[in-house]
């Protein structure tokens, strides 16, 4: 199978406020955006510059595959309880307020 592309920083940036406003406010989605715009001016190039370095080290794979392999093929566990981002993101039904 060919490689999984890595999709620049800047396509990736552009997309996620919308990806994550169905889970925010508009004040939220608003300070996601503004951090967004600090991480594009930060840190974000340096990251992805690793990234994309990390990706041309493997000569096989795709830069996900490690990830994939210690988060979903490893485990002794259950993967929906365990490792599903829904219940990273909803709260606990005994959640203290």
């Amino acid at each position: 199978l060919p490689r999984l592309p890595i999709p620049t920083l800047e396509e990736t940036l552009e997309k996620f406020p919308g990806v994550v406003s169905s889970l925010q406010n508009s004040s939220q989605n608003n300070e996601t955006k503004q951090l967004v715009k600090e991480f594009l001016e930060g840190d974000g190039p340096k990251l992805q510059e690793l990234l994309v370095r990390y990706d041309k080290s493997r000569k096989f794979g795709s830069y996900v595959e490690e990830f994939w392999n210690e988060a979903y093929l490893a485990p002794d566990c259950s993967t929906v309880l365990n490792l599903n981002p829904f219940f990273v993101l909803e709260d606990g039904p005994d959640a203290k307020n």
